[in-house]
């Protein structure tokens, strides 16, 4: 098999379409300050956005898959790429959070989902042995190039001018995307496929209330009720429990009751949205998990170091795209060099040694945190973690469909999409609550220390760190810096230290989390077997 134009096209078509998404993403990261003051709101509406994008994707993923079976997948894709250009649009003109909320977290992930379990589904039907391998190559150096591209764009586009008009753009690519999908090849559509919409209807919702009440659990507690969920003025906490831990209970229970639905589905060959046997598969099962874990790092490092970055150091948008320039790069170069290894090398090995990579990067960013921080420290570190991370990125992919047939192709791919979302919004709503309460809660302890407050009871301490995250919810920068300039200036050095070395703290922590949760995936991908070579088709 030769590139001829339509396999190029195919190439360029899906590549382009996962790089507009992998822009807009990476962009969001930088922005958080930018949006922040914009809509005149504060950093945890940004993330609560940012997780209600990853609920909204994950819950998707399956039926786009599916429906990507029944009237076929470049059919989807292009529908998805037009519903992304709108969110997109939408996002870009929003005056306040709850359009923002519309456009980037609600429309826009709804394309996204459509997109991308197809774009890797058409570039697995377009391209055949060792050519397939490239073509995961190429994707995935043209997902880095995203990343890459996407911190600096957003930093020197909001610093410049407004952030609003670094989301603008992202319609172009899509026009692009829309003109050269015509000859792209795509299974044989099964019109008579039918959808299974009560198992949609499952999934959506356990998906959803998972992702909510790990969004939510922050700050209404993971068990106990930290505070009630308010209804206009009613305060709900039912036997003192956390609606967000019910929330997440009963989304695995609605979960629980899909995968039950699904295997009797099958068992009585009735259509279902997601066969369960396809996790019967090793190498798919795990390549799944992996995924999972591999977005929870990359996602949580992304979230928490522009935030420590910008609150802790006071770096703008375009310093902060700068510094994360090392580790997209470190993406790009390798994800496009591991596609080129000899076609002996064993899959698996590839893929070990792209995460050890990572574990020695991640120990090395965490070595590198300090207040005194040295860019050029940190940039070899970031790039180490985006070397072991591009090794990855393009490898996995491919290996993880590498036991499915043809007619379980949309359905698995949207299982792997699943998992990797799943993955991005753990980062944000777990991690990122963890890095946040940790750094509340060590801003009231130095409080209480700097003033000689003893004798605090827990119960007051919670309360205290409450009463900050509200206080924080509704206070801009240039509130923060008209306080400050209030109070005496031996004082106010000191509550500038202390917030600094809370950010520091909670900074440090998460890192040992990611650093944990990398030598987690290294030791997972041992269980990787089956598809160990890359022997041609």
């Amino acid at each position: 098999m030769q590139f001829e134009l339509k396999n190029w096209m195919a190439l360029l078509t899906v590549s382009l379409g996962v790089f507009a998404i992998t822009l807009d993403g990476s962009m969001m990261p930088v922005a958080i300050g930018s949006i922040v003051n914009g809509l005149n709101t504060d950093i945890g509406s940004v993330q609560a956005a940012m997780a209600l994008h990853s609920l909204i994707m994950a819950a998707v993923y399956l039926s786009a898959g599916k429906l990507a079976d029944k009237i076929g997948q470049k059919r989807v894709f292009t529908t998805g790429a037009i519903i992304f250009a709108i969110g997109t649009f939408t996002a870009g003109l929003s005056p306040n959070v709850p359009v923002l909320l519309l456009g980037w977290s609600v429309i826009k992930p709804i394309g996204g989902a459509m997109m991308i379990p197809t774009a890797i589904s058409l570039i697995y039907l377009n391209y055949e042995g060792t050519l397939r391998t490239t073509a995961f190559g190429i994707f995935a150096a043209f997902t880095a190039a995203a990343a890459v591209i996407g911190p600096v764009w957003m930093g020197m586009i909001a610093s410049n001018f407004s952030w609003r008009w670094a989301f603008g753009t992202e319609p172009l690519l899509i026009l692009l995307v829309l003109f050269f999908a015509a000859p792209v090849h795509e299974s044989e559509r099964q019109p008579e496929l039918q959808f299974d919409i009560r198992g949609a209807i499952m999934s959506f919702t356990g998906l959803g209330l998972v992702v909510l009440g790990a969004t939510l659990a922050g700050e209404l507690g993971w068990w106990k009720a930290r505070r009630p969920f308010l209804i206009g003025e009613t305060g709900i906490a039912p036997f003192g429990m956390s609606v967000a831990a019910l929330m997440i209970l009963a989304g695995m229970v609605v979960l629980a009751l899909f995968a039950c639905w699904s295997i009797k589905q099958s068992r009585l060959s009735r259509p279902s949205l997601f066969h369960m046997k396809i996790f019967r598969h090793t190498t798919y099962s795990t390549g799944v998990a992996l995924g999972f874990l591999f977005q929870l790092t990359v996602g949580g490092l992304l979230f928490v170091l522009p935030v420590f970055l910008q609150s802790a150091l006071g770096l703008g948008a375009m310093q902060t795209g700068l510094v994360l320039l090392p580790y997209t790069m470190g993406i790009f170069i390798f994800a496009l060099g591991a596609s080129r290894l000899p076609e002996t090398m064993s899959v698996q090995r590839i893929i070990q040694a792209g995460l050890a990579i990572m574990l020695i990067g991640v120990v090395w960013v965490q070595a590198t945190a300090s207040l005194e921080l040295n860019l050029g420290v940190l940039a070899p570190a970031l790039f180490v973690f985006g070397a072991g991370a591009g090794i990855v990125l393009a490898r996995l992919p491919g290996l993880t469909l590498s036991s499915i047939g043809p007619d379980e192709l949309g359905e698995a791919a949207g299982g792997a999409s699943t998992g990797r979302e799943l993955g991005v919004a753990f980062a944000v709503a777990v991690l990122g609550s963890i890095f946040l309460a940790l750094m509340f809660g060590n801003v009231v302890e130095q409080y209480d220390a700097y003033h000689d407050i003893s004798g605090v009871t827990l119960e007051d301490r919670q309360q205290a760190i409450m009463e900050l995250e509200d206080w924080a919810a509704k206070t801009t920068d240039d509130d923060w810096q008209t306080f400050l300039s209030t109070i005496p200036e031996e004082t106010s050095a000191a509550y500038k230290s202390l917030v600094a070395e809370s950010y520091l703290t909670a900074y440090r922590i998460t890192l040992r989390i990611l650093t944990f949760v990398v030598a987690a995936m290294l030791c997972c991908a041992f269980l990787l077997k089956g598809a160990q070579k890359q022997a041609p088709e």
